[in-house]
């Protein structure tokens, strides 16, 4: 098996814990009135675009904009949503993965009152990222290393209660959600593998062990947090991502590249035109975003986690 999108150990553990700090520095441990909210997600996201040249400066403003939206959810107050029309569109995606991390740990897991969130307090063309976020925390809870780790992080509060049932990978817990609701939870659930795992072949062999129908979901979520977190690599590890699976799996991998830069690009407008391919595989990839990136600009707005035209 090709190893070319293999990173070495010190650098990914860097990469990750620096994701994790970014994060952390975006989030403020108290309540955060609306005005507030709105003017640091308008900062952060006006800050990225600045920089839209730089693939590792956008991601950090995602990242802030991501904590920053998970103060919302962990101090709520009732002047708080994301349904604010003074919110940057740009903003859309990565405010509502945020909150809705932080809105699973303030509901416990309860599905009815995620959903009572996601009708209230979201905007209602993006309530697809909110339960994308649901699947983040599901990962972060299960028992393990990473749970630890996360607890000793501060990740999870003491006293925190436990995460679904796992029996049958959370078959009761997915009752609650829909087909597509259920597979952006998949894809939040895949982001954190990616995170938690020692590289992205193990991360992408654990996904395989998850029953057949949340394979590819998962998968697609390892690829857009390993995109995240090695962003200045993005280059390498597109001409490197046709990965010896079956193809599915290939292109669910593929998919979440692409659309981790499509995701950059609707956040910081100009990122794609800025970026300049240097391989054929790379080019082929970015071509693709490019396009996607323009029916979402064309729509107004960008589908969570999918792209409009399947790669092959």
């Amino acid at each position: 098996m090709s190893k070319g999108l293999s990173i070495a150990l010190l650098p990914l553990a860097r990469r990750r814990m620096g994701g994790v700090k970014t994060v952390s520095s975006g989030a403020l441990n108290r309540t955060i009135p609306q005005d507030e909210y709105v003017e640091r997600c308008i900062s952060y996201q006006r800050e990225a675009e600045r920089q839209h040249y730089s693939m590792p400066r956008v991601v950090d403003g995602l990242w802030r904009c991501e904590g920053l939206s998970t103060t919302l959810g962990k101090y709520r107050l009732p002047e708080n949503t994301l349904a604010d029309p003074r919110l940057p569109p740009a903003a859309w995606g990565i405010t509502h993965v945020g909150y809705g991390a932080a809105s699973t740990e303030f509901a416990h897991f309860d599905d009815a009152k995620l959903h009572e969130i996601a009708r209230t307090c979201c905007h209602p063309d993006n309530q697809g990222f909110f339960y994308e976020g649901i699947g983040s925390i599901v990962r972060i809870y299960e028992p393990g290393i990473f749970k630890f780790m996360c607890g000793m992080l501060g990740l999870i509060p003491k006293g925190a209660p436990p995460g679904p049932d796992r029996d049958g990978f959370y078959t009761k817990f997915f009752t609650a959600f829909d087909d597509e609701q259920a597979r952006l939870i998949v894809h939040g659930y895949g982001r954190l593998v990616g995170f938690s795992k020692i590289s992205v072949y193990a991360a992408i062999g654990e996904a395989m062990q998850l029953p057949q129908h949340r394979v590819e979901a998962c998968v697609q979520g390892i690829a857009f947090a390993f995109a995240m977190m090695n962003a200045e690599e993005m280059p390498r590890l597109l001409e490197n991502s046709a990965i010896e699976y079956p193809d599915p799996v290939r292109r669910a991998f593929q998919t979440g590249l692409t659309y981790g830069m499509v995701f950059c690009d609707w956040f910081a407008p100009g990122f794609l035109a800025a970026w300049k391919p240097a391989g054929p595989l790379e080019e082929k990839l970015i071509g693709h975003a490019r396009r996607e990136a323009e029916i979402n600009r064309q729509a107004g707005r960008i589908p969570a986690f999918a792209l409009h035209e399947a790669l092959p």
